[in-house]
């Protein structure tokens, strides 16, 4: 069975609606076991009434928890999220919580070694701590292991030094259109449009392999060093999902790279799958019947 680790913040969304489970990470991880992977979410939560329902909610999905440490010492992370009028979503993170402190054991080195795939974003590696661990965990992993890095530039959470060590230990990464020219500033272009950027990322990090910029409703461009391969979006709009759109995307991009698939398949299914979800309530929705079969078709499971 393919094994996909994924590291990074499990936390609680608290919106006007109520409170679901959230974190990219944790939605990555839920896509990957739908898709049959054995997926372990790389995390931690605290104490106190919010510890109680996280520990719940992750029950109830049915989360393996042999990675996600409970801390009697730190609160659970929180995120206060608010749509504005065009239904972007944005939040706020509450600071100093348990996936800030996540450190390095003698079972994340064993895991390490065993993984087919990682999924890592730059929001997690906001702390010291969890910084560090992300990288040695990388670092542990085989040269055939697929390392996908999923940004998520949120200010003040990223810098120059986290973007450079990720992109240094990432074999392919996810970005959306909308960072690209963060990316482009950080590489000293403020005028680079999308494909010099990634020419540069390419010529900069000789161990990327795949770059995929995403587009919300115009679908995603998957790069490789040779060729562009271009997806128009399956929806008319961004629907009231959209993170759940980017997460079940970065499941079915590691998937689809670790099976050998051609990137024009893996572009195309992933777009179909975050199709299936954009217009679902919830962070982690369950993927149709039609999309599973199409995955299957395809060999990206």
């Amino acid at each position: 069975m393919t094994k996909i680790a994924v590291l990074g913040e499990v936390l609680l969304d608290l919106m006007t609606t109520g409170v679901r489970l959230g974190g990219a990470p944790a939605a990555e991880a839920w896509y990957c076991a739908q898709m049959g992977a054995q997926s372990y979410l790389v995390s931690a939560f605290g104490k106190g009434e919010h510890g109680q329902r996280m520990q719940r909610e992750l029950k109830d999905k049915h989360f393996a928890l042999n990675y996600i440490m409970q801390m009697e010492n730190a609160f659970t992370g929180e995120a206060h999220v608010h749509f504005d009028e065009t239904g972007r979503l944005s939040y706020r993170f509450t600071e100093d919580v348990a996936w800030d402190h996540l450190s390095m054991t003698s079972a994340l080195e064993d895991l390490a070694h065993c993984v087919n795939g990682v999924i890592f974003g730059t929001l997690a590696q906001r702390a010291e701590e969890t910084r560090q661990t992300i990288y040695s965990f990388l670092d542990k992993t085989s040269p055939q292991t697929v390392r996908l890095l999923d940004l998520h530039l949120k200010k003040p959470y990223y810098n120059t030094e986290i973007l450079d060590q990720s992109f240094a230990r990432a074999t392919a990464a996810k970005i959306n259109q909308r960072e690209i020219p963060i990316v482009a500033r950080w590489l000293g272009k403020e005028d680079m449009g999308v494909e010099e950027t990634v020419k540069h990322l390419f010529a900069k990090y000789p161990s990327l392999c795949c770059l995929a910029v995403t587009r919300g409703e115009d679908g995603s461009l998957l790069f490789d060093r040779q060729h562009v391969y271009e997806c128009g979006g399956f929806y008319a709009d961004q629907g009231p999902n959209p993170s759940g759109c980017a997460e079940v995307f970065c499941a079915v991009l590691c998937l689809g790279l670790i099976n050998g698939v051609d990137l024009q398949t893996i572009n195309e299914e992933a777009n179909r799958a975050a199709c299936c979800v954009c217009n679902e309530p919830d962070l982690m929705a369950v993927l149709s019947d039609e999309v599973m079969d199409t995955l299957q078709k395809t060999n990206i499971i």
